[in-house]
């Protein structure tokens, strides 16, 4: 049977570029992590302006013996 793990990775909006993304797979790859989605989330601040919010969805799967 297979298990599956997963981890969301939250993306800063100004500060994340190609560069950032391809080295955070990069490194979770190496755990066996894989990518699934980039998931964007709505919320607002303090003054009721929408924010955007990203996220990575990696996902790595666990193989169990029976």
């Amino acid at each position: 049977m297979s298990t599956y793990e997963y981890e969301l990775i939250k993306m800063e909006p100004v500060s994340s570029d190609i560069d950032t993304v391809e080295n955070i797979l990069n490194e979770k790859g190496g755990e066996g992590f894989r990518f699934v989605a980039v998931q964007k989330f709505w919320t607002q601040d303090d003054y009721g302006q929408p924010i955007q919010r990203n996220f990575i969805v990696l996902e790595k799967k666990d193989e169990e013996e029976l």
